[in-house]
C-alpha cells in the first residue's frame, strides 16, 4: 500500500462501572466525538516518522530491522509485534502525523484512542484491512498486558467499537442513549492513572468474594470499601438493563451518575477540589448530575444536562476552573479512510 490515508479513534466517557472493569464487572461506556486522528503519508525511505501536531517529533522506527524497534512506548511495541507476527514489512516507509481533540492525561482514553488508531492503520498497511475484535485484543495486550498495567479493557472496547455499549459480559451490548446532552469539562490537572488504578484494584480484589456477604472479620475500612463497590456495581447493573429496552430519563440518570461519583469521591478518594467545583457549578447551572471520568485524581468530569442548559453549564464549569468544556455526542469507533 502506497496511498496516503487517515485512521481515527474516539475518546470515551464511562457512564457507569468506573473502576470495576479490572474487577471482572461490566461497564457502560460511550465513544464521543472528540477523536484522535493519524495522517499516514508514504515515504521513499524504509522507516517511520511519528510527529505530533502539538508536541513535534515523537519517534522514529527502522522498518528494515523490526527487532531493533524500541518498545519503550506502546506505539513501538505494537509496530514491532505486528511486523514480527505478520512476517513482512510494508513496501515503503511512512510519516504519521498525530492530531487529537481528546484531552490528554484527563481520563478520556487519549492514549488508547491513539494506540487504537495506530494499530488499525498498521493492520491496513500490512494486511489491507483490520478487524475490530483483533484491534481490541492487540490494543489491550500492547497497552496493558505487556506493560503490566493495572487497568481493565473498557477503554480498548469503547475506542474500537464506538457507540454506547455495555462491555464485560460476552459480546458488547448496544444500549440506547439517554435524553439530554453530555457536557465534558477538563480540570487541566493531570492525573496519576496507574497509581490510582493499582491502589483501588489492590485494595478491593481480595474483598470481591465477599461483596454480597461481608464477613464479620472485615475491619470498618474494608466494609466501607466493599459497600461502595457493591453500590456502583448495582448502579451499573440497573442501567445496563434499563438502557437495553428504553431511552433513559435524563434527570433520573443524572442523579445516579452523581451517586456513582459520590462513591468514587468518598470511598475511593478519586476526586479533587476543582472537579468538585466543576460538578457543583454545573448542577447549579441546570445539569441533572455527573461524575468524574476515568481513573481520577484530576482530569475530566462530565454531566448530563437538558439541551436548553448546555451553554450555561459550559460557562459554569469554566468559571469553576475548567481549562475547557464541550458538549459531546456519541460517535463511531475506529476507522481508516483514504
Amino acid at each position: 500500500m502506497t496511498a496516503a490515508f487517515t485512521s481515527s479513534a474516539p475518546g470515551r466517557l464511562c457512564l457507569f462501572g468506573e473502576h470495576q472493569d479490572y474487577l471482572g464487572l461490566p461497564v457502560i461506556a460511550m465513544a464521543m466525538n472528540r477523536r484522535c486522528t493519524l495522517h499516514f503519508s508514504p515515504l521513499a525511505e524504509s522507516h517511520v516518522e511519528v510527529i505530533s501536531s502539538s508536541l513535534g517529533p515523537l519517534a522514529e522506527y527502522d522498518l528494515e530491522h523490526p527487532a531493533d524497534i524500541s518498545a519503550d512506548l506502546p506505539l513501538g511495541m505494537a509496530l514491532r509485534s505486528m511486523l514480527e507476527e505478520i512476517g513482512k514489512g510494508p513496501e515503503n516507509g511512512w510519516r504519521v502525523r498525530i492530531e487529537s481533540e481528546v484531552p490528554i492525561r484527563a481520563g478520556c482514553s487519549s492514549s488508547t484512542a491513539l494506540l487504537t488508531a495506530w494499530i488499525a492503520g498498521w493492520l491496513k498497511i500490512l494486511n489491507g484491512s483490520f478487524n475490530v475484535h483483533d484491534v481490541v485484543t492487540r490494543c489491550h495486550k500492547y497497552e496493558v498486558t505487556d506493560y503490566n498495567g493495572a487497568g481493565g479493557d473498557m477503554d480498548q472496547f469503547a475506542c474500537a467499537h464506538g457507540g454506547i455499549h455495555r462491555f464485560g459480559r460476552g459480546d458488547p451490548q448496544p444500549l440506547q442513549l439517554p435524553k439530554g446532552t453530555f457536557v465534558l469539562g477538563d480540570s487541566g490537572q493531570p492525573k496519576d492513572t496507574q497509581g490510582h488504578l493499582r491502589r483501588c484494584k489492590d485494595a478491593r480484589i481480595p474483598l470481591m468474594p465477599l461483596i454480597d456477604s461481608p464477613a464479620a472479620t472485615l475491619n470498618p475500612d474494608e466494609r466501607v470499601l466493599l459497600e461502595g463497590t457493591r453500590i456502583n456495581r448495582d448502579l451499573e447493573s440497573h442501567w445496563g438493563l434499563k438502557m437495553t429496552s428504553e431511552q433513559a430519563a435524563g434527570k433520573e440518570m443524572g442523579e445516579d451518575l452523581t451517586q456513582h461519583h459520590n462513591v468514587l469521591r468518598d470511598v475511593l478518594r478519586l476526586s479533587t477540589p476543582r472537579i468538585e467545583a466543576m460538578l457543583t457549578g454545573a448542577r447549579y447551572a441546570g445539569a441533572w448530575g455527573g461524575k468524574i471520568n476515568g481513573s481520577g485524581g484530576g482530569g475530566c468530569a462530565f454531566v448530563l444536562t437538558p439541551e436548553t442548559a448546555v451553554q450555561q453549564v459550559q460557562n459554569a464549569m469554566m468559571l469553576a476552573g475548567a481549562s475547557g468544556a464541550w458538549a459531546v455526542e456519541m460517535d463511531r469507533g475506529v476507522t481508516c479512510q483514504e
